[in-house]
C-alpha cells in the first residue's frame, strides 16, 4: 500500500510541472517598443517573402497601395495550406492622429466604397471579391478593429481580423488572416493577441485634450483606407491563374 501511495506522488511530482509548461511565448517588435503573445508553435516569416507581399499588394491594386510589412508569423504546420493563418504586422510611424477623428468615422457603406475603389475592377483573375464587414474604434484602447472578407480564385474565402493600435507616432497594425470556416478558432487567438499587446512608454498613445476637437473631414477615415486593405498581403506569392 505504502509503495503504491509513494508512485502515485511521484507520478503526480512528475505530470504537474508538465502541465504548467506554458503554451505562448513572447514576441517583441519594434525595436523593443511593442510586446505580444504567440503560441509556441508559431514562427517568423522570412523577410523575403514580407518582400513578396509588398510586391503582390503594388501589382493587384495596380500601384495604387503600396504597403511595407515589418513581421510576418504563421504556425509551422501552416506551409501546408498556402501560410494560414498568418499574422502580419506593420509599424507605421506617419505622425500622430487625433483620436476624436477616428471616433467619427463615416458609415460602414461609405468605408466600403472607398475600400472598393483602391482595386480596380481588372484585378481578377486573382481577386473575385472584398468585402469590409466591420469598423469600431476602441476608446479605451486607442484601437481601430475591422474586419472584411476576401474572395481569391483558386483560394476561396479568405477572412482579415485587424487590429490597429494608435501610437505617438502613427500605427501600430495586426493582420490576421485565416480561412473562412476557421474564423471561429481564428478569431479567438486573435483576440489573445490583441489583449496581450504592450506599447513602452515611449511610442504608447497619450491622448490630450486638443484630440477631442473636430478636425478636417474625414482625417481619420483617410487615414484608416490604408490600414483597410493590407488584408490582401496574405499571400507569400502571386497564385497562377
Amino acid at each position: 500500500m505504502l509503495r503504491a501511495t509513494s508512485l502515485a506522488l511521484v507520478a503526480w511530482l512528475i505530470a504537474v510541472p508538465s502541465a504548467a509548461q506554458p503554451t505562448v511565448r513572447a514576441v517583441t517588435v519594434y525595436d523593443g517598443l511593442a510586446t505580444f503573445e504567440l503560441p509556441l508553435d508559431w514562427r517568423e516569416v522570412p523577410p523575403h517573402e514580407l518582400e513578396d507581399a509588398t510586391l503582390w499588394a503594388a501589382e493587384a491594386s495596380g500601384g495604387r497601395l503600396v504597403e511595407i510589412y515589418q513581421h510576418g508569423f504563421r504556425p509551422t504546420a501552416a506551409a501546408d495550406d498556402h501560410g494560414l493563418p498568418q499574422l502580419m504586422i506593420q509599424i507605421r510611424e506617419s505622425g500622430r492622429l487625433r483620436s476624436g477623428d477616428l471616433e467619427r468615422l463615416p458609415p460602414l457603406d461609405e468605408l466600403r466604397e472607398r475600400a472598393r475603389e483602391i482595386f480596380p475592377a481588372a484585378a481578377p483573375p486573382v481577386i473575385v471579391g472584398l468585402d469590409l464587414e466591420r469598423v469600431a474604434f476602441d476608446r479605451q484602447r486607442r484601437v481601430v478593429r475591422m474586419e472584411h472578407r476576401l474572395d481569391l480564385r483558386l483560394r476561396g474565402e479568405v477572412r482579415v481580423l485587424t487590429a490597429a493600435f494608435l501610437t505617438e507616432r502613427g500605427w501600430l497594425v495586426f493582420h490576421l488572416s485565416e480561412r473562412g470556416q476557421r474564423l471561429d478558432a481564428a478569431r479567438q487567438l486573435f483576440e489573445r493577441v490583441v489583449d496581450s499587446v504592450r506599447l513602452d512608454p515611449a511610442v504608447a498613445y497619450r491622448p490630450r485634450l486638443a484630440d477631442r476637437w473636430p478636425g478636417w473631414p474625414f482625417f481619420g477615415a483617410a487615414a484608416l483606407t490604408a490600414v483597410v486593405l493590407i488584408g490582401w498581403l496574405i499571400l507569400r506569392r502571386r497564385p497562377t491563374p
